[in-house]
């Protein structure tokens, strides 16, 4: 019996705000990973983990007297510390409160766990264009006045997170399923190369800068796309390409070439469809085996 959760009954447009909220939010519970678990080369002690049966991004887990995770749930707009097995140890729900009441709870709680202050104050982040502008960067409240566009979001990420963990079983060098705070991306990256020998990171991938890789993920929308898609993007970019002249993409995705090169598959292409689901695999799979034959031909 298939999990996937129908998506639609928001209106894609109206996720902009709650998807700018969940961003900002992201940044408080993701500087637990930042500072208390151990530092990996690709900088995935910052990233998340969806954990589907708390509706949650979760980080690693913290040493402690009794271990923790950092989390964010994602339908409810709340801050959550969880213990090993995903139940919650703490929780803030963040409507009604600000960005500074968000790190003073969470330094307070996990001191707490710690039994010591921490060495230093949880990093926050910068002001735009570092982060996307919105009143909670700038002292206004997290508000939850309307819980259907968070829950929403919170869909996008449950089903990407099921189809792109099919995409790493399926593909040999695929990274772990992540979400990265900075883009507040969920994704994994395929190498297409072996890495070089000294520059793998505890993720296992080759350096980012020279290695070919294939990049298949969820973004829940973005300045220049405001509504969720879906992504495969292949590095290095190919030179100057046309659409035109790029591989067919079945699923109903297009590919995009300005600024980068991949393919997407936008909110309103799938959320129509009577078979979501198969629609965003086919996509996906398609996508990939496109950007396969366009690195074959560099």
């Amino acid at each position: 019996m298939s999990g996937w959760k129908i998506l639609g009954s928001v209106d894609a447009q109206h996720l902009v705000n709650a998807r700018l909220q969940l961003h900002w939010a992201s940044q408080v519970a993701s500087a637990v990973g930042k500072q208390l678990l151990p530092p990996q080369s690709d900088v995935s002690q910052q990233s998340f983990e969806w954990i589907d049966r708390a509706g949650a991004l979760a980080q690693g887990t913290v040493t402690a007297a009794r271990p923790f995770r950092s989390a964010l749930k994602l339908a409810e707009l709340t801050l959550s510390l969880l213990d090993a097995a995903g139940a919650p140890i703490a929780e803030l729900p963040l409507s009604g409160r600000t960005v500074d009441e968000a790190y003073d709870w969470l330094t307070a709680e996990v001191e707490k766990l710690l039994g010591r202050a921490l060495t230093a104050p949880f990093e926050r982040p910068g002001p735009p264009p570092a982060m996307p502008a919105h009143p909670v960067g700038t002292g206004r409240r997290f508000a939850l006045a309307d819980s259907g566009p968070f829950a929403e979001v919170a869909r996008w990420f449950a089903d990407a997170d099921r189809l792109l963990r099919e995409v790493q079983a399926a593909n040999p060098g695929a990274s772990p399923v992540r979400c990265w705070p900075h883009h507040f991306d969920l994704a994994t990256l395929i190498q297409l190369d072996a890495p070089p020998t000294g520059t793998t990171g505890a993720s296992g991938a080759a350096d980012p800068e020279t290695a070919r890789t294939i990049g298949a993920g969820l973004s829940p929308g973005d300045a220049d796309r405001p509504q969720p898609y879906f992504y495969v993007t292949l590095w290095p970019y190919p030179k100057s390409p046309v659409a035109a002249e790029l591989p067919a993409l079945p699923g109903g995705g297009t590919w995009n070439t300005e600024g980068w090169v991949g393919a997407v598959l936008n909110a309103a292409a799938l959320a129509g469809t009577r078979d979501q689901e198969t629609q965003a695999r086919e996509f996906l799979t398609s996508a990939i085996a496109a950007c396969r034959q366009v690195a074959g031909k560099a």
